[in-house]
């Protein structure tokens, strides 16, 4: 079975500057969901969510990873780990490069994410 990342696009995108803060205040968050169209049994999605606050900014980014199949998704397919670890770990390093990017060209420290085990994310 072949999969290919056909599409991937920013959905929704806050970033401001924060006055004021603390050295130490800083968070990441990251939330991952797949979903599985009911009008194409070829494509799934992965829905990423990243929150980054860091010393002078607030950074949200909210994308979708569209992955189709060279063949019919099956239940085994969607219960199996390709769904759950290996496409955010494809999608991961495009979204990754994006906000070190993003930082980069508005003027503030560029953020560089740190790598993430999927594997231990999906347990």
């Amino acid at each position: 079975m072949n999969i290919q990342l056909t599409n991937w696009q920013v959905k929704n995108l806050t970033f401001s500057i924060i006055e004021n803060v603390e050295a130490g205040d800083k968070h990441f968050d990251l939330e991952i969901a797949n979903y599985f169209l009911e009008n194409k049994d070829d494509e799934f999605v992965i829905a990423i969510k990243i929150h980054v606050i860091d010393v002078m900014f607030d950074l949200t980014v909210e994308s979708l990873f569209t992955f189709r199949l060279d063949d019919k998704i099956t239940e085994d397919f969607k219960l199996s780990d390709f769904p759950k670890i290996n496409a955010p770990a494809i999608a991961f390093p495009y979204l990754r490069a994006f906000i070190s990017n993003l930082t980069l060209q508005a003027g503030v420290p560029p953020v560089i994410l740190p790598s993430i085990n999927f594997v231990e994310l999906a347990k």
